[in-house]
């Protein structure tokens, strides 16, 4: 066993690419993503209560959930005090209210990203039931699935992924062979704050309303159907001010679109609506691009980010977002691709303009919807098979997702991304669009693995300002060919 194991973790080294920075039926849930979170101070909105017999009572059995020591990540599942911020609080009063109601202690277990692994790797060597819950950064996350290091949610008496605190759209990506090991959803915080948006500058709209008079109209725009990619690159592509005299695009400029040329392009598989895996109808999948609209979706970013004078090309760190931030604050960028995590910094909290949300744009007019991508080092959830009583942690999740969904989401989307941060009804509702229309393929939840790094590859190109595209997608898509061969026969 010794031996099989061991050859296991060879073939999952080999076929691991590094990707990024970033009691239920188990039939597949293929209905939209239900992990909105809505406004509880409205009468006509009922809250759905979960299905947990009311006298579940585990007898102060203690739950060790392991996080990663991040103040982002740590502040989704505990804190330590009130402190009359509205999410701070409703963290706190959730964590007092699952251990009352199911007689358990939570204790948070808080562990550096770069040991993280480790942790759960020695764990399931040891066979010791040290922790019972583990909530980490998804896209690293996904590779344990294949290590058959985590229990089968569907298995488990506790925990009703059809309901919606659950993300039915990652559910139905993430399942394979019909068992579901990750979950994700009202529970994650930053599901919501890594979704990517579009943000405008009001200030700079009214400035060049003249020449570009639908700048004035974008909400209406949206709501038509017609906000697409040609339409944002026609009203803001030509936009250009040389402030400093340089002669010579800098950070300084003014611009029409700010963009980021790493993870910042990785929203274009979601918002375009392209497919990279599809399910081959036993339960697996098979590789389903439609490589015509990739390589035609890959050039107009291509020109976008190097050859249009009106586009600023932020970089390839994490931290040039904030970069963006701080120049769209500062009136030099008229559109902004961030995520939504950016309404939170200073940066925009402090800005003298006003500004505005509009979700990411379509490909084009024929596409029904829009959709955002979340990058992927959002928080899901998962139990290690070390776990001595599995139902006790799927009640707890439960009981905390549930929570969040009725209480702790629509704090942090209504009263604080809504009410404390923005001031625009009208961007409100677009908020609403940009949440309601997270989709993700399979493909990138388990990038490291089946995904053999194929989407992140285009990412890549972007960096590295080549336009190799068809030679790409050969190579990539032979690893993973190669990729869904070889977990396919760990699964099976």
């Amino acid at each position: 066993m010794k031996s099989l194991f061991s050859i296991l973790l060879v073939l999952v080294i080999l076929f691991s690419f590094v990707a990024c920075s970033s009691g239920s039926t188990n039939t597949k849930d293929t209905t939209p993503s239900t992990t909105k979170p809505l406004d509880n101070t409205d009468p006509s909105i009922v809250y759905e209560e979960d299905d947990l017999p009311n006298d579940l009572d585990f007898g102060g059995q203690d739950i060790h959930f392991l996080v990663v020591d991040d103040s982002d990540k740590k502040s989704e599942i505990c804190t330590d005090e009130l402190n009359s911020d509205v999410v701070n609080d409703s963290v706190y009063n959730r964590e007092k209210y699952v251990e009352e109601r199911l007689g358990v202690e939570i204790i948070p277990e808080y562990i550096d990203d770069s040991d993280f692994e480790d942790a759960m790797e020695k764990q399931f060597a040891s066979d010791e039931d040290q922790y019972q819950i583990y909530g980490y950064i998804t896209f690293a996350f996904t590779r344990f699935v294949f290590m058959d290091h985590l229990v089968d949610l569907y298995d488990l008496d506790y925990i009703d992924l059809d309901k919606p605190w659950w993300s039915s759209t990652f559910n139905s990506e993430a399942e394979v062979m019909e068992s579901l090991y990750l979950t994700t959803g009202s529970l994650s915080l930053s599901l919501t704050r890594y979704m990517f948006a579009m943000f405008y500058n009001k200030s700079l709209a009214n400035d060049n309303a003249e020449k570009y008079p639908e700048l004035l109209q974008l909400y209406e725009i949206v709501d038509s159907g017609n906000w697409t990619y040609d339409k944002f690159y026609e009203l803001g592509s030509s936009i250009y001010i040389d402030n400093n005299g340089s002669s010579t695009p800098d950070k300084e400029d003014t611009y029409g679109i700010g963009f980021q040329r790493a993870i910042g392009t990785d929203v274009i598989w979601s918002s375009f609506d392209i497919n990279i895996l599809s399910s081959d109808g036993d339960g697996w999948f098979e590789l389903d691009v439609p490589t015509e609209k990739l390589f035609a979706v890959s050039e107009k970013l291509y020109n976008l980010i190097n050859n249009t004078p009106g586009c600023y090309d932020a970089g390839i760190s994490d931290g040039d977002l904030n970069d963006l931030s701080k120049m769209f604050a500062g009136d030099q960028l008229l559109f902004m691709n961030n995520k939504l995590l950016a309404i939170e910094s200073a940066t925009l909290r402090n800005m003298q303009s006003d500004y505005g949300i509009l979700p990411f744009p379509k490909y084009d007019s024929n596409q029904k919807e829009y959709y955002t991508y979340a990058h992927d080092s959002y928080t899901s959830f998962g139990i290690p098979k070390t776990n001595r009583n599995p139902d006790v942690s799927a009640a707890v999740l439960e009981a905390m997702a549930s929570y969040s969904y009725r209480e702790t989401a629509p704090a942090y989307f209504d009263t604080a991304l809504k009410g404390k941060y923005m001031s625009d009804p009208q961007s409100r509702k677009m908020l609403d669009l940009v949440v309601n229309g997270f989709t993700v393929d399979t493909a990138w939840i388990y990038i490291e693995t089946i995904g053999a790094s194929y989407p992140s590859s285009f990412r890549q190109m972007y960096v590295e300002r080549t336009q190799n595209y068809s030679s790409n997608h050969v190579t990539h898509a032979r690893k993973v060919q190669s990729a869904l061969k070889t977990y396919k026969m760990f699964i099976n």
